[in-house]
């Protein structure tokens, strides 16, 4: 998992590698901020939606890596907190996010682009922009996104799994990577490639084994994914 590209001295480069990357670039800082997932931080007021990343406070609408879109606002439920719309990647990529979800991390230099959030639930969601084309055939697509993963050593536990989001098509993976760490402990990810017309996107979920308790929350996010 390309996850050491919020960490900001490894950032560009990893960014750029996120390119054609999948999950076993993931390394031992990874597992240390998703493990630090677990305190809540306090939710921005209603119009407060610009978030610093990596730091406390907010960023003004034309220095922020998110722009706010209220048409994706969506209230809490039973099972997923209450959400706002945001713009990602210059309006290329719009979804409705829970309101206590942090960016960890972001880069939008083109055939680079990624943002990376931190839920309080223990799970980090990211979206990368890959370079492939959006008019290469799906076979071709899925060949290269499994070739990066069997040259990085990760295992595919399940794949090709068809899903959809707001307006795109993918295809779901399940994948567990090895932590070069002492001891060697293990990462799980949902990866999910989707495709508009112009462009091609990994969307990351990493998360410890079980993913059940966050499932609505991310199914949530995923279903208002709007990718032009």
């Amino acid at each position: 998992m390309p996850m050491l590209a919020h960490v900001p001295a490894l950032r560009a480069g990893l960014a750029a590698a996120a390119g054609r990357a999948g999950a076993a670039c993931a390394a031992a800082a990874a597992i240390a901020l998703l493990a630090g997932c677990g305190g809540s931080p306090t939710a921005p007021k209603q119009d407060e939606v610009f978030y610093l990343h990596g730091a406390s406070g907010l960023l003004s609408k034309d220095q922020s890596f998110e722009v706010y879109f209220p048409p994706l606002d969506a209230p809490a439920t039973d099972r997923v907190p209450r959400r706002i719309g945001v713009g990602l990647m210059n309006g290329d990529v719009r979804m409705s996010r829970p309101m206590d979800w942090n960016v960890g991390g972001a880069d939008y230099t083109p055939e680079r682009r990624f943002i990376t959030y931190q839920s309080p639930r223990q799970f980090l969601f990211s979206i990368y922009e890959r370079i492939d084309s959006p008019e290469d055939p799906w076979p071709d697509v899925l060949k290269r996104y499994e070739a990066d993963l069997e040259e990085q050593g990760a295992q595919i536990l399940s794949g090709r799994a068809p899903v959809a989001t707001a307006n795109t098509q993918g295809r779901s993976y399940l994948v567990k990577a090895k932590i070069p760490s002492k001891p060697v402990s293990e990462a799980f990810a949902h990866e999910i490639l989707v495709r508009s017309p112009r462009r091609v996107l990994l969307v990351q979920i990493v998360h410890h084994e079980n993913i059940d308790a966050n499932a609505d929350e991310i199914t949530a996010a995923l279903q208002s994914l709007t990718v032009y």
